[in-house]
């Protein structure tokens, strides 16, 4: 969540973050952020593409609450698979994520993030304007070591129909350690920075931070040959390059198995030219990077 850029906002929230963290707290953040999430549900589709290279199901892209076109193809992919209505997502903004158009249609489901502002501010704003919603949202930081507990905390044998993971960082080794075989649909933001050809993957590092300069995550391919071991196939990327969508196998015959190396997507649309210079060459001089 956006410091403010008001003095008097940034002080409230420092003081009854420290002092009243369970009690006024919460209240401060919901009273925030209540406005902007309404503006958010309430917004129209949108149906811009950022890319040329886009397959059959790109067609179906929109956006409504997912950063960028995901709602659209989270929605033409269940229209071909039974599914229970039940998601994990693993790392969001409070008024823009995966599975907030899931729940404004009455999905159930588990969230969880390791920012305590961002938790407080969803929970709250879930609870007034979707208070029948059943939805479990966990303040926790994810790794390779806990994702497992995390996920299936409630009961290890329930069947998760859409699982998304956005932790800037080592996603793809929480991944690895994670047990998918009761899971659909696995959704994974990639480093496109690193190129369609690239098996790169960042070093594990549980103490990491993110930073906006190219250093975190896993490529494209890394991803969809680790999934492929798992016996998921890449069925989808949305057009700013973002997220990849892979499907169990057991409902591949629905889809379209897509190339990682043919149908990546680099857009890289909120940079500008001399910032992408900037990443792609502290991408070459680093050391965190391995090849898998």
């Amino acid at each position: 969540m956006k410091k403010s850029k008001k003095f008097l906002t940034r002080y409230l929230d420092a003081l009854l973050k420290k002092y009243f963290l369970s009690s006024l707290y919460p209240i401060f953040v919901f009273l925030r952020t209540v406005r902007s999430f309404k503006k958010k549900i309430s917004i129209k589709k949108s149906f811009v593409r950022y890319s040329n290279n886009l397959t059959e199901i790109n067609k179906n892209e929109f956006k409504i609450t997912s950063q960028n076109n995901e709602d659209g193809i989270i929605e033409y992919i269940f229209k071909k698979i039974q599914h229970n209505n039940y998601f994990v997502e693993i790392g969001f903004g409070y008024y823009e994520f995966n599975s907030l158009n899931l729940i404004r249609n009455k999905w159930s489901g588990k969230l969880i993030d390791f920012n305590i502002e961002e938790v407080l501010a969803l929970r709250s704003n879930l609870n007034y304007y979707y208070p029948n919603s059943k939805i479990n949202i966990i303040n926790s930081k994810v790794n390779k070591d806990n994702i497992n507990d995390l996920v299936y905390s409630d009961s290890a044998n329930k069947e998760i129909d859409f699982f998304s993971l956005d932790i800037d960082g080592n996603d793809y080794w929480a991944v690895k350690s994670l047990k998918v075989s009761n899971i659909k649909v696995i959704c994974i933001e990639y480093n496109h920075w690193l190129g369609a050809n690239s098996r790169s993957v960042m070093k594990y590092d549980p103490n990491f931070k993110f930073v906006d300069n190219g250093i975190y995550g896993a490529s494209l391919l890394a991803f969809t040959e680790m999934l492929k071991e798992k016996n998921f196939s890449l069925i989808a990327v949305d057009s700013s390059g973002t997220n990849a969508f892979y499907i169990n196998n057991k409902f591949v015959n629905n889809f379209k198995i897509l190339s990682s190396e043919k149908n990546f997507i680099s857009e890289g649309r909120f940079y500008n030219e001399d910032k992408k210079k900037e990443i792609y060459k502290n991408i070459k001089n680093s050391n965190l990077f391995i090849e898998v």
